[in-house]
């Protein structure tokens, strides 16, 4: 593994990531403080259920996810870009979190603005950050995602399998 912590840079991205009018590219250090936003909008509400309180990301279950960030060497962060505005974000970072499968392997963290989902950006995302990930010899990446999220079938075609499971989430992992 490298020593930069992010060391993803847009050379390192797969060639289609220009595609479909915007850019996917790394988030800059500057840019880091967006991680709590997005940690936010990552947090799965059922149809019908009120949404929690925006500080629920400030729990320490949570935070761990952004606080920090950039400072860990499997600390990886990529952004989707539409008209200079970031829209979506995966990032990584081995902690223990809600899908820690083993100690090292980074767990993913994913987020589409509302408005956006549905075109493909997630898909784009996922797929660019498994790719760097891969290049940087990192063996596997695991996410926690809810067993109604619709976003499980995506992972699902991008390679995780489920490792273990709780009454409401999955835990997967991707062999890169």
């Amino acid at each position: 593994m490298p020593d930069n912590p992010i060391s993803s840079t847009k050379e390192d991205l797969p060639q289609d990531t220009t595609s479909g009018g915007g850019i996917v590219r790394p988030l800059r250090e500057e840019e880091y403080g967006l991680l709590k936003d997005f940690l936010y909008d990552a947090i799965f509400v059922p149809e019908g259920a009120d949404p929690p309180s925006r500080d629920v990301v400030d729990d320490p279950a949570l935070s761990i996810y952004y606080e920090g960030f950039g400072t860990q060497r499997s600390d990886r962060a990529l952004c989707a870009e539409i008209g200079g505005r970031i829209v979506g974000v995966v990032w990584c970072r081995a902690t223990a979190g809600f899908g820690q499968v083993a100690g090292g392997i980074p767990e993913l963290a994913m987020s589409v603005k509302a408005l956006f989902r549905k075109r493909g950006i997630g898909k784009r995302l996922l797929r660019a950050m498994l790719e760097a990930l891969k290049k940087e010899d990192f063996a596997r990446v695991s996410l926690s995602v809810q067993k109604a999220n619709f976003a499980y079938a995506m992972y699902l075609k991008a390679g995780f399998r489920v490792f273990r499971e709780t009454e409401k989430e999955y835990i997967m992992v991707c062999d890169l």
